[in-house]
This record gives C-alpha cells, structure tokens and sequence, in this order.
C-alpha cells in the first residue's frame, strides 16, 4: 500500500497538535498506510486509525482531567504550595502514583468502546515501555483502551499498566517519537512528528526541576537518534512551553497542527511521489521542498525539513 507511515510522539496537551495535523491529511486525502504513536500521539494515532473525529472537543470532554493539571499548578501562595507539595510527598511515599487512571480510563471507553488494535483498518502501533527490562513494547493487539493507558501511563503520576510479562509505562521512557515502531510496521517513507516542548530558558527552581530537566535531557537525545532515521521530520513544537496537563492550551495547539502542516504539505506530497521524480527533485530539475539540514551534532544523516521560505518561492514559481 501507497502511504505515509506515521510516527507521533507523547506531550500530554501538545499531542493535540497531531489531531490538527491529521485532520490535514484526512482533508488533503494523503495516505496513511501506518501509524505509530506514544503517550499522546498514540490517542491521535488510534483516533485517525478507527476513523474518530479528529477536532478537539470530544477529548476534552471524556479525557481532560483537571485533577491531574493541579498536581503542577505553581501558585502564588508559597505556603499553600508547600503544603500541596508535603502531601503528595506523602502520597508517594505510600502509593506508585500520585493519581488514579480512572478519569481517564472512562473517558477512553466512551471514545473506543471495546475496540481492538487488530480490528484497525490501518496498522496501527501502541508504544509503551517495560519497567522491568527498560525495553520498548510495540502493542499490535488486546484493546485500545487498555493499550493507551500503558501507554500514556507517566511514570509517578499515573499507575504503571500490567500487560503479560511487562510492566508497562509512558512510551515516551523508551522513544518519544516512534520512528523506529512506524518503519517496523510498513516501512518507508516514514514521517515523524514532533510536539515537545522549547528547551528552558531559565534555570531550574528546585530539587524536582533538576530532576525532571535530567530525565527530559535523556529523553530528548533519544528522540534525536531516533528522528534521524525518519524520511521527514514534521515539528509541531508550541514556541513557548506547554505543560503537560495545561488543558486550557488545548485549541491553540491544535490550530498550530493544523497551520504547520498545511504549510508542510509540499514536502509531504513529495514523500509520496514516484521514485523516479523525487530523484529528479534531487538533481534540481524540480523545485526543491526540502533540504538536508544537520542533527545539532552535524550528524549528516538528519533527514530533510522543511524551510518556510523555500516553500513560499515554490508557491511563487507555481504562480508564475
């Protein structure tokens, strides 16, 4: 099959860009012939595969869950903060999270019901990580629901999930961005799309920043690695940071989905175009949508992105 293989990576709210982005090529009627997602991008991938609605507001409705976004809230009465922050101390020290799934299990049955992932029209791929081998689990069957709260399950906030031998956790501890469970699933081209958050620009605050700064910066290398085997890399990345439970955000970052990917759409469309054309692209005799642009380590195999400014010439030239 003729098609893109997707992979969506996690990032709490910002995965609501990706609902923007495939809302793009439902429209634009680009194939996908498969989808890989984590966290949040394995909700917007299991959505498109079972042919979901793909505009915000039904997964606000069934899957905001306010309770959890408290947990972060920095508020300006450091004495409240400080007795919030002593209880979920507390709380950890007693439980492996510090918040229930429950909200969220009921809100990913009113939208999947009993669907199964081999029931998926599309192949479609839950990536979640095992606790006790510290190995990616690529789920291929049993059910959706089941399959997103392993996979969406952060560690220390939400329960880890039990799944057979494993023990599972957010697909983001193993690869933020699945672009090695898309090319499993149906090879190339393979298009990985991005929604983390900008690097900090302030230094961290506390004993827990540090830790979390620690645990992204791992995170972040590993996602690196893993985009530059991507034929494309899509970044729906907000310019400013969205927290993770910041449901308030969440039609901003759809409509950034939206506006990012119809502006990639050239280089999409050219992903899909016969061999034969994309290497005569290659030679200039076609007007080029991508270029090669180096990984921060100058690692030459960084697949292309786009370039605003080359695209908006190629729209100029399709004029002429």
């Amino acid at each position: 099959m003729k098609g893109l293989a997707l992979a969506l990576g996690g990032g709490g709210v910002r995965g609501f860009a990706h609902l923007g982005a495939l809302r793009v090529l439902r429209e634009h009627n680009l194939p996908v012939k498969a989808l890989a997602g984590s966290s949040a991008g394995a909700l917007a991938a299991a959505a498109f595969a079972f042919g979901l609605p793909l505009e915000p507001d039904p997964y606000l409705e069934h899957i905001a869950d306010p309770r959890a976004g408290r947990l972060f809230q920095d508020e300006g009465n450091i004495f409240r903060r400080l007795a919030r922050l002593q209880s979920q101390l507390f709380k950890a020290l007693r439980n492996p999270s510090l918040a229930s799934n429950e909200r969220l299990r009921e809100g990913l049955e009113a939208l999947f019901g009993d669907r199964r992932l081999e029931e998926s029209p599309i192949p479609l791929g839950i990536v979640a990580a095992d606790l006790y081998r510290g190995e990616m689990v690529v789920l291929r069957e049993g059910p959706v629901v089941e399959a997103l709260l392993a996979s969406s399950a952060v560690p220390g906030i939400f329960p880890p999930v039990p799944w057979g031998p494993y023990l599972l956790v957010d697909g983001d501890v193993a690869e933020k961005v699945p672009v090695t469970a898309a090319r499993a699933l149906a090879g190339g081209p393979v298009v990985a799309v991005d929604v983390s958050n900008p690097a900090p620009a302030a230094p961290p605050r506390t004993t827990f920043d540090v830790l979390l700064l620690a645990g992204q910066a791992a995170r972040e290398r590993l996602k690196r690695l893993a985009m530059q085997q991507a034929d494309l890399v899509l970044p729906l990345c907000p310019e400013t940071p969205v927290e993770t439970f910041d449901y308030e955000k969440a039609r901003a970052v759809y409509q950034l989905g939206i506006e990012r990917t119809t502006l990639y759409l050239p280089a999409l469309e050219q992903l899909l175009a016969p061999r034969f054309v994309r290497w005569l692209r290659q030679l200039g005799r076609f007007p080029k949508a991508v270029r090669e642009h180096p990984a921060p380590e100058q690692d030459e195999t960084h697949r292309p992105e786009v370039e605003p400014e080359v695209l908006e010439q190629n729209r100029e030239e399709q004029k002429r």
